[in-house]
């Protein structure tokens, strides 16, 4: 089923268990009346990994509906008078400010962005907080992966955010823009070099659940009529090269979004299927 979010942005999604697994620990949302799509992808062996996906798709669309309240409270305090232009500041007086110093409202964190952060630390808590009364150590038990786009109906631009390897990817003119750096060890070594012998590609360097913080990256993104954007589980992005999801998103239209998430699980089984495939299309209007 095609949704319609705000008149601007059509979405379809689409999971599988893929050929190998026999249960799939991923979740994903669609929300029209917020804005907000999510996915999700469990980890921690049966059902414990369908748990903590689970967990953070609801805990984060019930947050993320309260907005504003969502929003934390005022953490930059404003100047409570202007200094004039010709006023003296001097370096050494207890009582006065350096004019560059003094906060301004463009140092105050973005409502909207500072939402998404406080849904997903109450994500994270949630998750933590069964795998503590399970008694599991700190950086162990139940986890998932994070990414997600919210497109507030008051925003003119979506927030994207992500913890873990699941991806968002931009398709726009022809060319496919990966919008998240995965939280991973291979990726940490691809920044740094890649000196020595590549860590595998699936340990994660941070998730959702297993440590009670977590450190998203949580930002807008510039979004023109007629851009794609895919959001996907390893289970897509670590069995299809780019050029394939390349050739299947330049053939995708407003007409065919379903079609066309059916064709890249599709894919993704045919180059062997090993984990659960999620995904979300969505074309901007």
């Amino acid at each position: 089923m095609v949704q319609c979010i705000g008149n601007r942005l059509l979405v379809a999604a689409a999971s599988d268990v893929g050929r190998v697994r026999t249960l799939n620990e991923d979740a994903f949302l669609v929300d029209d009346r917020i804005g907000l799509l999510i996915v999700a992808d469990g980890m921690g062996g049966h059902d414990a990994g369908e748990i903590a996906s689970r967990l953070v798709v609801e805990s984060i669309r019930a947050t993320l509906r309260t907005f504003p309240s969502a929003i934390p409270g005022p953490t930059c305090p404003l100047p409570s008078r202007p200094t004039s232009s010709d006023e003296v500041l001097t370096p050494d007086a207890p009582t006065t400010r350096r004019l560059q110093d003094e906060p301004t409202v463009d140092d105050a964190p973005n409502p909207i962005l500072s939402a998404v952060q406080s849904a997903i630390n109450r994500a994270n808590a949630a998750v933590n907080g069964a795998n503590v009364s399970r008694g599991y150590p700190d950086g162990m038990g139940m986890g998932s992966t994070l990414v997600g786009l919210w497109l507030p109906e008051y925003s003119d631009q979506p927030v994207i955010f992500h913890v873990g390897d699941s991806r968002l990817y931009l398709f726009r003119h022809g060319q496919l823009f990966l919008k998240t750096q995965d939280h991973s060890m291979y990726q940490q070594w691809l920044n740094f070099g890649s000196h020595g012998h590549p860590p595998a590609q699936n340990i994660l360097l941070q998730a959702i659940g297993p440590s009670n913080f977590v450190a998203p990256d949580v930002i807008f993104q510039d979004i023109r009529p007629g851009d794609i954007i895919l959001l996907c589980s390893d289970g897509l992005s670590g069995m299809i090269p780019h050029a394939r999801i390349v050739h299947i998103l330049s053939e995708t239209r407003e007409n065919n979004l379903e079609q066309s998430c059916q064709k890249l699980i599709n894919l993704a089984n045919k180059a062997g299927g090993k984990d659960n495939i999620t995904v979300i299309l969505g074309y901007f209007l």
